[in-house]
């Protein structure tokens, strides 16, 4: 029987400041924390939409704020969410798609203003993501491109596009300190590339290990977008307990197998029938199926990997008129055990605490 179904939107948590909380791998001590999710923004695609913010989520834990995609208005949604951007320790691609990355930029030039402290510059915001492929994705006779953009590194990775947003506001970085007191901005950011295992046929994949303190490990699995290769899923475990963000991804042995067990999983989800019944017919619809996880499905995904929550997100028609909130989270609830929450801008849920 499916579980509770959740489409109104959740009391959102009054901004506050987090009560630190630590934990030991090593020693598996635990003492006081707190971690929480925050969706900064809903919408699937590039393009915008009224009453929606592009894709974005923020995970705190012990008062140290991880960002994961930075679609539009991400720096905006992370203000009104009450995040503090001297908090921000590093930002998680799932894919460079634009509507994914499109405010990357802002979320690291916006605030560099504030990134110091006592002693000087904070540490760099890191940006973990997809490594350059390994070749460049050809096309078909239906889906192809006109034209080659910089055809010296046409298909660029993690590292790439942040020395490139650098570039880009060179004249801003290297202008601004001489009329205001700001940060050394070589130290801003860091950026690093992950790579997963190499794809067997016929077998589960193992997670690469992202990054990992006393505090938080983050693990990531390549997952199934059409041609965007590589595309990532993440899974982040903090002694409170385990969130899953799947990227966007069609159905997937390997991010079931990283959800196993996880107190959330965060989903994206489309409606395949919405977009047939607006004009996505033949090979259009086939590789919208190719990109996304059907309403219909999303579900047994959540149910295959046993988590406790399933929290909608990236909603494909964007619009949030289209369907409602109550609706997507009927539909995507069926054939899971457990609870199916229509997430919105500026949801914020609490981890469950982890008692000693």
């Amino acid at each position: 029987m499916a579980g509770e179904r959740t489409g109104a939107p959740r009391t959102r948590v009054p901004a506050r400041a987090w009560p630190g909380r630590g934990w030991d791998a090593r020693s598996a001590t635990v003492v006081s924390m707190t971690t929480e999710l925050v969706l900064l923004g809903t919408a699937g695609a590039p393009m915008p939409v009224a009453g929606r913010a592009g894709i974005s989520a923020a995970l705190i834990v012990d008062e140290r704020v991880f960002v994961v995609d930075c679609g539009r208005g991400s720096p905006s949604a992370f203000i009104d969410a009450g995040l503090d951007f001297s908090r921000l320790e590093a930002v998680f691609l799932s894919h460079l798609h634009a509507d994914h990355t499109g405010d990357l930029a802002g979320m690291l030039l916006y605030p560099w203003g504030v990134r110091t402290g006592d002693k000087g510059p904070l540490p760099p915001i890191r940006v973990y993501g997809p490594s350059r492929p390994e070749k460049v994705p050809a096309g078909d006779a239906i889906f192809h491109r006109e034209t080659t953009i910089h055809p010296e590194l046409p298909a660029p990775g993690t590292t790439d596009l942040v020395e490139h947003i650098l570039a880009g506001y060179a004249y801003h970085l290297n202008v601004m300190p001489l009329d205001c007191h700001m940060p050394d901005p070589g130290a801003l950011v860091r950026a690093a590339d992950i790579r997963v295992p190499a794809r067997v046929e016929g077998t589960i994949r193992a997670p690469a290990v992202v990054c990992q303190d006393g505090t938080i490990r983050v693990t990531a699995v390549a997952v199934t977008h059409g041609r965007a290769v590589p595309a990532l899923a993440y899974r982040f475990d903090t002694a409170d307990g385990s969130v899953v963000f799947s990227g966007d991804t069609c159905v997937n042995d390997d991010l079931i197998a990283l959800a196993q067990g996880a107190d959330i999983l965060v989903h994206h989800v489309a409606d395949l029938g919405y977009l047939e019944r607006h004009g996505f017919t033949g090979a259009d619809l086939d590789r919208m199926a190719a990109l996304h996880t059907d309403v219909t499905e999303v579900g047994g995904v959540a149910e295959r990997a046993r988590a406790r929550e399933l929290i909608l997100s990236h909603y494909l028609p964007a619009e949030p008129g289209a369907i409602t909130a109550a609706e997507w989270a009927e539909r995507a609830g069926k054939g899971f055990s457990g609870k199916t929450t229509a997430g919105h801008d500026g949801l914020r849920i609490a981890l469950p605490s982890v008692t000693s």
